[in-house]
């Protein structure tokens, strides 16, 4: 699809224009081009109406946002199919990073955010009780959910700062000008690890090892 294409709506459109038309058409757009480029006058020009058409239904911007950051993510599930704690929510965090990398600038946007939005209770809800159920009291899955939370978003929101940024031309300054004399670290190996890691390599390896750390908090019978 191309810049210029039109968003479809997920929902055929069917007489005159509706909440779930514009919400369907926004949430298009922002897989598109991003949450940042989203304003009411250019989804009034997507779905070929006027501004106050959309104003009729939505009455600001902060409404039409609300609602199209509720549909990101809303289709995941906590599979609750009998594995461990830490297995299902790896899996989970895995795909929610997928669904909001399609959805560009969602996860810095909610960053910034008082709250989450209403339909990640459902998420809190099946979170900190898959935890409970696997021996958490409630007050340490709640931290547990809140650190992993944290986590996925602020990763997926750097990530998307990188892309932005490109790859950089800055010349690496020579190591003696960084350095203090006798250090005993084989920098050229070290700088050769870091470089080789891809995103993928990087959110696996510290969602993992933050696993690892809640699970060892876990209480044994």
């Amino acid at each position: 699809m191309t810049d210029t294409a039109r968003v479809e709506p997920d929902l055929p459109r069917r007489g005159a224009l509706s909440v779930e038309e514009i919400v369907a058409v926004a949430l298009g757009l922002v897989r598109r081009d991003g949450i940042g480029t989203l304003t009411m006058r250019r989804l009034a020009d997507e779905l070929g109406v006027t501004p106050m058409a959309v104003y009729h239904h939505l009455p600001n911007k902060q409404e039409l946002l609300r609602r199209v950051v509720e549909r990101v993510g809303a289709d995941l599930h906590m599979p609750h199919d009998g594995r461990p704690w830490i297995d299902q929510v790896r899996d989970y965090a895995l795909r929610w990073r997928e669904e909001l990398h399609r959805h560009p600038g969602v996860a810095g946007y909610l960053l910034t955010q008082d709250g989450p939005p209403a339909t990640a209770m459902r998420v809190i809800d099946d979170a900190v009780g898959l935890l409970m159920e696997s021996g958490f009291a409630e007050r340490d899955a709640a931290r547990a959910y809140a650190a992993l939370a944290s986590f996925v978003l602020a990763r997926v929101d750097l990530e998307e700062t990188l892309a932005r940024i490109g790859p950089r031309d800055e010349e690496t300054p020579p190591l003696e000008a960084v350095l203090p004399g006798g250090h005993e670290v084989n920098i050229g190996r070290v700088m050769g690890y870091l470089h080789e890691l891809s995103d993928d390599d990087h959110f696996a390896y510290t969602l993992d090892r933050l696993l690892d750390g809640i699970e060892a908090t876990r209480p044994r019978p």
